[in-house]
């Protein structure tokens, strides 16, 4: 039988996930701050915790999936958090998008109390965490690493250790504007295309065999009709919201600010997404960033 695993955090990426390693066979305490969230996970037989520290008594891994760096401080070094339950030797793996510092510090913390660390975020969006093929940065010592292989194994097809604690964090925001950047590209690819009278799925078929192909373009061309598991074609239903792209490319912009960096692109793509916020779709999948550029076209 799989080892003891304390899951906490169970959003958008985070449920999928722990079912998965449910499914394989991994004995799962879970808890989220939104009680209905662990509901449809007990049916698998995962054992619901009150705390994240009573999720994680008696675990050899804790999984923390949590939209930001508060987040994940409060549930790992807060009162009740993970490290209050966490016996020396466990393996804490956090899979958040933070700020690199905030992972180094996580580190610290848990090391003081004999507890070793991961910073491992993840690539793929919900559909990758559903059907494991997420591409998942590992930070922290290579030796844990190899530990977690078979747990992280059930969740990823791709684990790349990035470096020692915090370049895991760090990869990821890196990834992250090249995603959100590649995302406003395709958007505004579509809008001229359409403007111009050309059909978006032949556009589609072209750019995907040719110099304009991206994984946005793949898979959530921003308009109808085009590819049938698209967000568009389900209300941009969110496989990763457009509040969790812009909360990233905040990260991503202090890290440079800090590093000295000017990231004049980034900082244009952030404005977008801040513009999708402001428009009441930041909940929506970040494809429906095309929704706002004629807003801003028209100076609305």
């Amino acid at each position: 039988m799989n080892p003891h695993v304390a899951f906490i955090g169970l959003g958008t990426m985070g449920r999928p996930m722990a079912s998965r390693l449910l499914a394989a066979g991994w004995q799962l305490a879970v808890h989220d701050k939104d009680p209905e969230a662990v509901k449809p996970l007990l049916d698998d037989g995962a054992h619901p915790a009150g705390s994240p520290a009573d999720a994680a008594e008696g675990a050899s891994f804790i999984i923390t999936m949590l939209p930001n760096g508060q987040h994940v401080l409060d549930a790992v070094t807060g009162e009740h958090g993970a490290l209050a339950g966490a016996s020396p030797g466990t393996v804490l793996i956090d899979m958040s998008t933070i700020n690199p510092l905030t992972s180094r510090n996580v580190a610290t913390a848990a090391r003081a109390r004999g507890v070793e660390v991961l910073d491992a975020p993840v690539s793929g969006s919900s559909a990758g965490a559903a059907d494991g093929t997420l591409t998942i940065m590992a930070g922290g010592d290579a030796g844990v690493l190899d530990r977690s292989r078979d747990l992280l194994s059930v969740l990823g097809t791709k684990i790349v250790h990035c470096g020692g604690p915090g370049m895991g964090s760090a990869v990821k925001l890196a990834n992250q504007v090249m995603a959100a950047a590649s995302m406003v590209a395709v958007a505004e690819s579509f809008r001229l295309a359409q403007s111009l009278g050309v059909d978006p799925r032949l556009l589609h078929e072209v750019s995907t065999a040719g110099s304009g192909d991206s994984w946005s373009l793949r898979t959530r061309p921003p308009v109808p009709g085009v590819v049938a598991t698209s967000p568009a074609d389900h209300g941009f239903r969110p496989g990763f919201k457009g509040d969790l792209m812009r909360k990233d490319l905040d990260l991503a912009l202090s890290a440079a600010a800090s590093a000295g960096l000017d990231l004049p692109l980034t900082s244009a793509v952030h404005d977008l997404y801040a513009d999708l916020a402001a428009a009441g779709l930041g909940d929506r999948d970040f494809s429906a960033v095309i929704d706002v550029l004629p807003r801003r076209a028209d100076g609305s």
